[in-house]
């Protein structure tokens, strides 16, 4: 876990940041669910998905400079392997996000089915 995460560069702990205050929203959503907090869940979650574009752009952009301006890794029969990797790896933040998006969007999905039974029940 620790090498994932370290694959992904700084911007990781930014979406970890984000994506736990987005799954803290929504279950604090899903306990007490009340319509207005979804534009909180919301506006987390577009700002975690900005996140993971951003930490996905550095990652590429990282790999796109890195892998020309050294000779050897630019000159060598293993370039494409080399490129593999790190494109594998500028994939990380994506599966870090998105990862804490659907968590955070089930457990908000739970808190609509409360607030829809509770719309009724009242």
């Amino acid at each position: 876990m620790i090498e994932f995460f370290r694959a992904g560069g700084w911007s990781m702990f930014l979406i970890l940041m984000l994506g736990l205050v987005t799954l803290v929203a929504a279950a604090a959503f899903m306990r007490k669910p009340a319509a207005a907090d979804i534009g909180m869940i919301r506006g987390f979650s577009v700002a975690t998905v900005f996140a993971v574009l951003t930490g996905i752009a550095a990652d590429l952009a990282a790999v796109f400079t890195h892998v020309p301006n050294n000779p050897e890794w630019a000159h060598s029969p293993d370039m494409p392997l080399i490129v593999m990797t790190g494109l594998g790896e500028a994939l990380t933040p994506a599966i870090l996000g998105f990862t804490m998006l659907t968590l955070a969007w089930m457990v908000t999905a739970v808190g609509v089915r409360r607030l829809g039974t509770a719309t009724v029940a009242a």
